[in-house]
């Protein structure tokens, strides 16, 4: 073995060394040695603190009278600068407006009595601190009746109907109700479309018999393919509603003229900007 090869081999092994020393150290010493608490509750900090205002609320769905709980962080507070809420109805008249100063933890909340809102549908709620680039919004659905029923155990992406599940899948929005119009033999349901998208669902019998035609925001849709049971509907981005009509809708969910529907859990899918209508595949 001639000096250069001894050399070369030298290095080769000093640097395996080397490497390992530096993967045993990265092993034995945590990324953030001086971080205290928990790593969730430190992410969800973060998180908050790196939107400028976050606003969110108790429930997705209200009845008429309900009482609804706004809350809210401030990411980074100015002296004497109040956060102002507003809500507007689905016509997009202001019904309600107020100012509150954040806590000394940034956050703040509010509770807004909704009797006296005869509209329904879906309201917006936008909060607004300081300058207008610092605002952000939610909403909910007002119906005509009390939200407060009883609900079945229903799991993920489910709409209770008293006692019977109804169960859907949804790409590009989330479903926020459901109203069942005993008059026309419909049912109704209520959806927030953040892109184009698609909603499937297959009806039991206890609520709904042969579904002959479906509405998106009141036109007829020439998107929809109906087999049996099961309805498949496309919608465009800013859809409201999906109206289903058929041949009967059982009597004992619609001895209201307007029954409404609570909302069990809300799944809400977030679509990215490459999940157009067009890459959504057609059953």
């Amino acid at each position: 073995m001639n000096t250069c090869t001894t050399y070369s081999l030298f290095a080769v092994v000093a640097a395996a060394g080397l490497l390992g020393a530096g993967s045993a150290f990265a092993q034995l010493n945590p990324a953030c040695p001086n971080c205290e608490g928990d790593p969730r509750e430190l992410a969800e900090e973060a998180v908050l603190n790196a939107v400028p205002l976050s606003v969110w609320l108790d429930q997705a769905t209200y009845g008429t009278g309900d009482v609804i709980t706004i809350t809210g962080h401030v990411a980074h507070t100015a002296a004497d600068v109040p956060v102002t809420i507003k809500i507007h109805s689905p016509s997009g008249n202001i019904v309600w407006v107020n100012q509150l100063a954040p806590d000394e933890n940034n956050e703040f909340e509010i509770q807004v009595a909704s009797e006296s809102w005869s509209e329904t549908g879906i309201y917006q709620v936008l909060a607004q601190y300081g300058h207008p680039s610092k605002d952000n919004k939610a909403q909910f659905m007002l119906t005509s009746t009390s939200s407060v029923m009883e609900v079945a155990d229903c799991g993920m992406s489910m709409v209770a109907i008293e006692d019977v599940c109804l169960e859907y899948e949804i790409e590009g929005g989330m479903v926020t109700g459901a109203t069942v119009n005993q008059g026309d033999t419909s049912l109704i349901l209520h959806i927030t479309a953040d892109d184009n998208g698609k909603l499937s669902v297959t009806f039991p019998v206890e609520v709904l018999e042969e579904v002959f035609l479906v509405l998106v925001d009141g036109e007829e849709s020439d998107d929809v393919m109906i087999d049996g049971q099961s309805v498949h509907v496309y919608f465009p981005a800013g859809a409201e509603s999906i109206e289903f009509f058929a041949a009967k809708v059982i009597p004992e969910f619609g001895a209201v003229a307007a029954a409404v529907l609570a909302v069990a859990l809300v799944s809400i899918i977030v679509v990215s900007a490459r999940s157009r209508l067009g890459l959504v595949p057609r059953i």
